[in-house]
């Protein structure tokens, strides 16, 4: 019960600091440290717009880590952001800063976020979170001990090419370092990372609030601040599928958002505008109609357990299982094992091999034509939308100038649309966000439990 009592004061005093203009550096420890901590979900209907404590706080933290860094920018011209991407396949991404601290980490695929499951790395030092995810690659079976073709690659995107070597330096010594003690050999590959258009191009995929004037007029460490943030927004999502429904969906919701606004002040027009009034009012009906269809067929595609994307990706993970096991039994054997045996098991990871190559394309296949279905059933909502600007054409010119931009302002009313998104997202697919993190834990332990059992045989 402490525990809970802790948390309780920890979000009381966060809330009440929330509007100092200049957080001490205490706070922003304070946030860094906390942003692990767990809430009670409550449930509200997905349309309604009613302010979700428990579900904004992690927003909340957010929006005060970006404050705090970026009011740390401002006093010290030496502070930065980089973003640090760990490529074994699991891939992982990271945000760190001048002090060598992890702002904020993600998995770029399923097997990445399942390394992630169950980590609290965000606030920790960078030699010590690349340290242990090469730990956790190797005990997952991703790095072989005895095999001579492991593969690391490093991926930092700074400001100046000085950063990013001075980080790739660092991170090379670090992995190089617990390769030794882990006993195990691997290349180190060095890439270069975002240049400022990338990463213009990466922030506007990644917060679709954002305009091109904004983001035109960003500092590259500004630009990391907004991947920062979003790592931290989608931090419980632990599937690729998951995150990419919540930027469509986060997409949708501006334009619904905007077209809500719209509506009202359309139905307060005189008379003279009636029949538009009524065609815009049906097809303001159809916009939320489409909207609630394109979410649904994105689960029926990519979501539900029975979709056949699913079902061929489970299999697949299955047989990477299977895989990761072979090659570390391959690596490991005993230098006087039979000629026989070592042909028998290398001959059988050589079969495995290829059969997952195919199983691989066949998964992509099925996701190539899931997507191209379901980009047919987002048609349906961009058509009703474009109808509705048609008809916003004819209405007065105060109208018109009902763009989300407008709507959303200031940075109060800003937090309040991503705040508000943020809850209604997770509220109505709390089951898929559970169930994905669950799925991720299980399959993390019987990959644990395989090799373990493996090595004292």
């Amino acid at each position: 019960m402490r525990k809970m009592k802790n948390e309780k004061e920890i979000k009381r005093n966060l809330k009440n600091e929330l509007n100092d203009t200049e957080p001490s550096s205490s706070l922003q420890n304070r946030v860094f440290s906390e942003l692990n901590v767990k809430e009670t979900k409550k449930t509200f209907s997905f349309r309604k717009w009613v302010p979700a404590l428990t579900c904004c706080l992690c927003v909340a933290l957010i929006a005060v880590v970006g404050l705090v860094v970026g009011n740390s920018i401002s006093k010290n011209n030496k502070a930065y952001n980089a973003i640090v991407q760990v490529d074994v396949n699991p891939s992982i991404e990271m945000v760190v800063d001048e002090k060598n601290q992890v702002l904020s980490v993600r998995g770029l695929n399923d097997e990445g976020k399942m390394v992630l499951e169950g980590e609290a790395f965000i606030g920790k030092n960078v030699d010590d979170v690349v340290g242990e995810i090469i730990r956790i690659e190797t005990e997952l079976g991703y790095l072989v001990v005895g095999k001579d073709d492991n593969k690391v690659t490093v991926t930092v995107s700074a400001e100046t090419d000085k950063i990013s070597e001075k980080i790739n330096t660092q991170i090379y010594g670090t992995i190089a370092k617990v390769c030794e003690e882990l006993n195990l050999t691997a290349v180190i590959e060095n890439v270069k990372g975002y240049v400022i258009d990338e990463i213009k191009a990466l922030a506007k995929e990644l917060d679709p609030t954002l305009t091109e004037e904004e983001i035109n007029n960003f500092t590259y460490t500004q630009l990391v601040n907004v991947v920062k943030l979003y790592h931290l927004e989608v931090a419980d999502l632990a599937s690729v599928k998951l995150e990419e429904l919540y930027r469509q969906a986060k997409e949708y919701d501006i334009s619904f958002v905007e077209k809500e606004a719209v509506k009202e002040a359309v139905d307060k027009l005189d008379i003279t505008y009636q029949a538009t009034i009524g065609l815009y009012d049906i097809a303001y009906e159809k916009l939320a109609d489409a909207y609630e269809y394109v979410q649904n067929k994105y689960k029926e595609y990519f979501i539900n357990s029975d979709s056949e994307y699913v079902i061929a990706l489970e299999k697949l993970a299955k047989e990477k299982e299977a895989l990761l096991l072979q090659r570390n039994l391959v690596a490991q054997l005993p230098e006087d094992t039979d000629s026989e045996v070592r042909v028998n098991e290398t001959n059988k990871l050589a079969r495995m091999e290829a059969e997952y190559a195919l199983h691989e394309k066949a998964l992509k296949d099925i996701e190539d034509s899931a997507t191209q279905a379901y980009n047919t059933v987002c048609e349906v909502f961009e058509t009703v939308l474009a109808s509705m600007k048609s008809l916003e054409e004819k209405l007065p010119e105060s109208i018109k100038e009902i763009t989300f931009a407008s709507l959303t302002n200031t940075e109060a009313k800003l937090n309040e649309f991503k705040n508000n998104f943020f809850a209604e997202f997770e509220t109505e697919h709390k089951d898929d966000i559970l169930a994905a993190k669950q799925k991720l834990a299980n399959r993390k332990q019987e990959l644990k439990d395989s090799l373990h059992q493996k090595s004292e045989e």
